[in-house]
């Protein structure tokens, strides 16, 4: 299927899907890459968000011995963050004797408490935090958890009774990604929007391109091929110019119609003589045998029954005269028209042995019909006729007098079967495959080669078809066959 396609649907379906996925894949890494660059910012900020927090936080508890929930819920407010709390590792953050009271007592454990009805994520990574001291970065959908450890520093000591180095607790910060993802979207929107319609004007530019450059010097050299096909010569046809390859194409399209037509010619004239002489010995013949009667005829001595024999053959000449000369006149007109009508084989055997019988009786061959079928048949009986009348005439050619024809018709499954047998000399192999070719004659017999040539042309006008086979020394069997 893809085979037959034209040259412009091929390419577009082989180019614009490759192109396509080519964009398409462009955009993706495009967009993974940018993705990539805008996480890698996220994290940047979001870092130092965490650490200006973190700072925050500690300067927090070094002035005021304690952190502020308000000022929490402010910073993450300020900060642009989903959620922002303290986790505290009870047995490192030990408070000193002067700063232990029931208030702060309170609060630690409340935040602690909090810190463990966060998600599993939190406490997971939250408590890998307070026993490694590495700081964690994960994302979760839209949002970005960073995990900052608060390292016991020697100003810690102030307020409690920690050795430095230690991991006090870790601050919690969720920052949201939407915006960032929001602007990822819109961009790889725009973007794919931008090569979508890059491609499809550079699809349009190159189809403009390919119609005007390739296809329509393609579709001349095209029309000029059926032009030529159907035996136009002329140098009027509209060929495509230019030093491309399609021009080089034309310029030798050219040399070869001038060179078909040189050839052409000379075929036709060759072809016209070889007719022409086989036209004229094959008529000088009967013409011949009239002047021949006629000279005789002429003469007074002659007794009355010889000068009617001498007429009798005159037309017989006469009448071969009319008959090639009809033939001839039905083969070159080009089209044989035909006049298909209900039937009867019967009469069309009756008819044909009419016509042949006394002509292969003077050859002393015995015609014989052996009608397996005589009903109806939509068929133009007349041109049937006269088809078998060739191919009898024909077959007589190779048939020695005691010799036999027989015309035999049958039918079966919606077909009409004839066969026209004889026991003649045959016809050699190597002429079986141009037997139904005009102007082919193998024995020298009366006509002009059209015989089989024209019986072919009447079988076939009538969707049938005509074969034979033949052995030699053993005859002929010519098979046609026609739908009823």
């Amino acid at each position: 299927m893809f085979r037959n396609l034209s040259i412009s649907t091929k390419l577009f379906l082989t180019f614009v899907p490759i192109f396509i996925i080519g964009i398409a894949l462009s955009v993706y890494l495009n967009n993974e890459n940018q993705e990539k660059q805008m996480q890698e910012q996220a994290l940047e900020s979001a870092l130092q968000k965490a650490m200006i927090v973190k700072e925050s936080l500690v300067n927090m508890m070094i002035e005021s011995q304690m952190v502020n929930d308000k000022y929490l819920e402010k910073v993450q407010q300020v900060a642009n963050l989903n959620d922002l709390y303290i986790r505290i590792d009870t047995s490192r953050l030990r408070l000193a004797e002067d700063f232990m009271d029931s208030t702060r007592v309170h609060r630690l454990g409340e935040r602690v408490l909090l810190a463990n009805n966060k998600g599993e994520y939190d406490n997971q990574y939250g408590n890998q935090v307070l026993a490694t001291g590495k700081q964690q970065w994960i994302r979760l959908g839209d949002d970005f958890k960073a995990m900052i450890p608060f390292i016991a520093e020697k100003k810690c000591q102030r307020c409690h009774e920690v050795q430095i180095g230690d991991v006090l607790g870790v601050a919690h910060l969720d920052f949201p990604l939407t915006k960032i993802i929001y602007a990822n979207q819109q961009n790889s929107q725009r973007s794919a929007m931008i090569s979508g319609g890059v491609a499809f004007f550079i699809i349009l530019i190159g189809f403009i391109f390919f119609r005007t450059l390739v296809q329509s010097p393609l579709k001349k050299l095209e029309n000029a091929t059926k032009e030529i096909g159907k035996g136009n010569m002329s140098d009027d046809l509209k060929l495509p110019d230019g030093n491309d390859e399609v021009g080089t194409l034309a310029r030798a399209f050219t040399q070869m119609r001038s060179a078909l037509k040189e050839s052409q010619d000379a075929i036709r004239i060759s072809t016209v003589g070889q007719v022409a002489a086989s036209l004229v010995q094959d008529f000088r013949s009967p013409i011949k045998d009239i002047v021949n009667a006629i000279d005789e005829i002429k003469k007074s001595t002659l007794d009355e029954v010889k000068k009617n024999e001498l007429l009798d053959e005159a037309k017989e000449s006469a009448q071969l005269v009319n008959r090639m000369t009809q033939d001839l006149i039905d083969f070159t007109s080009g089209d044989i028209k035909v006049d298909k009508k209900l039937s009867s084989i019967g009469k069309l055997t009756r008819t044909v042995a009419t016509i042949v019988k006394s002509d292969l009786e003077k050859q002393q061959i015995r015609f014989d019909v052996t009608a397996k079928f005589d009903g109806q048949a939509i068929i133009d009986a007349n041109r049937t006729a006269r088809a078998l009348d060739n191919i009898i005439n024909y077959a007589a050619n190779y048939v020695p007098a005691g010799g036999f024809i027989r015309l035999e018709t049958d039918s079966d499954a919606g077909k009409l079967y004839i066969r026209i047998i004889d026991n003649g000399a045959g016809i050699p192999k190597a002429f079986q495959e141009k037997i139904f070719e005009p102007f082919v004659k193998v024995v020298q017999s009366g006509g002009v080669g059209l015989d089989l040539a024209l019986a072919k042309k009447i079988i076939e006008k009538q969707n049938g078809k005509i074969t034979l086979v033949s052995e030699e020394g053993k005859g002929t069997t010519y098979a046609i066959t026609l739908p009823i």
